[in-house]
């Protein structure tokens, strides 16, 4: 039952991007917000390209020479390229993007946009709190770019930040320094995944708490009604649903080895951040005009996900689907967002679904998940994560 009471919250999240697990944290932290009785707005943050960016190109000038952040965008800009010489897969990207406009119109509830910090600042001056998270908000060109740090908020309105990522597992020395500077006037800290609290400790000297990510925070029945909204329907016959965001081939060879195994077809979301040459002729179908909610509602009927995805792991789990959850990238490479799925499973007790090879997969596809110990803990970490979100709000 949602208790209402006058504090008024904005929140920061990344909820303009078409990427399904971004904009499902960004409404869940909206959802969660309310349930606990809030007057909640998302900041739209539509009207600040301009702001954001110049920080932001700052970073990119600063790391000319990274072959390896380079090479990380490299995949976005392909992407962008093949969706305007090639019509048909223009058009499918734009049955997406539809799809992701028509959610984020009709599920949040935006504050009015600003075209500066400074206007920003003025708007949420009426706030009791504005709150940050989650998803990759803190990688280091988001701190260059000064708005998920908060920067615009002045006293007295509280700073929070809820479940937030770093996106990575080390900084370098000045955006420690930032990080610290940046942080010294939140009120309150929250981070995702064990090494963001190891980063927020070297760069201010406490150790933060770490929650879970703001999809988990609401229960299977809110997302099933959710999903109930989906324009789409789901296959008539058992599937295996594919979430791959990484390149790897042998992922996708693991699906097809999982589906003539259980005799399923399979059903793919393909090329969701990059165009991926391995994507386009494994799956039986490509829900192309799938939105959010469709995504979930796909979920919640599989048989089985295979996905190198943190929320497709996530989802999983609420759902109580039998999951594999593989590597998208080498432990040690710079831009590796392992922590954030290791931190997950290790808190629901299923650290076995990583499949870091074929043998890995094989050997997680001969044992079954325990989903009364996984219910259970998702409970209890639920439930820590909403008491300290309450404190943080001093509700």
């Amino acid at each position: 039952m949602t208790i209402t009471c006058s504090k008024r919250v904005a929140v920061a999240s990344c909820h303009d991007k078409i990427n399904f697990g971004s904009v499902l944290q960004a409404y869940a932290t909206q959802r969660a917000l309310e349930e606990l009785g809030l007057e909640v707005n998302t900041i739209d943050k539509r009207g600040l390209g301009h702001a954001i960016s110049e920080g932001r190109n700052d970073y990119y000038l600063e790391h000319l020479f990274d072959v390896d952040l380079y090479r990380a965008k490299l995949g976005f800009v392909k992407h962008r390229i093949k969706q305007k010489l090639d019509a048909g897969f223009g058009k499918k990207m734009a049955k997406r993007k539809s799809a992701f406009s028509s959610f984020e119109s009709t599920h949040f509830s935006f504050t009015p946009q600003a075209a500066s910090f400074e206007e920003l600042g003025a708007l949420v001056a009426d706030y009791d709190s504005v709150v940050v998270g989650s998803d990759q908000l803190w990688l280091p060109v988001n701190i260059a770019g000064r708005y998920f740090t908060l920067s615009f908020v002045q006293p007295p309105v509280r700073k929070v930040s809820y479940s937030t990522s770093f996106g990575v597992s080390s900084l370098s020395e000045k955006y420690l320094r930032k990080t610290k500077d940046f942080l010294s006037d939140f009120s309150a800290i929250s981070v995702r995944e064990d090494t963001g609290a190891d980063l927020v400790e070297k760069a201010t000297g406490v150790r933060c708490s770490v929650v879970c990510d703001p999809t988990m925070l609401l229960a299977r029945d809110q997302w099933a009604s959710l999903a109930c909204s989906s324009s789409i329907d789901v296959p008539d016959e058992p599937y295996v649903f594919c979430y791959f965001m990484g390149k790897n081939a042998w992922n996708r060879e693991c699906a097809q080895e999982l589906a003539k195994q259980h005799n399923l077809k399979i059903v793919a979301i393909a090329h969701p951040d990059e165009y991926v040459k391995a994507d386009d002729d494994y799956a039986d179908y490509y829900p192309w005009e799938a939105g959010p909610a469709e995504w979930v509602n796909l979920i919640a009927h599989a048989s089985y996900v295979c996905t190198d995805s943190f929320h497709g792991s996530v989802f999983s789990n609420i759902f109580e689907v039998p999951f594999f959850s593989f590597r998208r990238h080498e432990n040690m490479g710079a831009q590796s967002t392992n922590s954030r799925i290791d931190t997950l499973l290790r808190v629901l007790g299923n650290s076995d679904r990583i499949c870091e090879s074929k043998d890995a997969f094989r050997a997680a596809m001969a044992n079954e998940i325990d989903f009364v110990s996984v219910r259970q803990r998702l409970n209890v970490y639920r439930n820590e994560s909403a008491n300290w979100l309450k404190s943080a709000l001093e509700l």
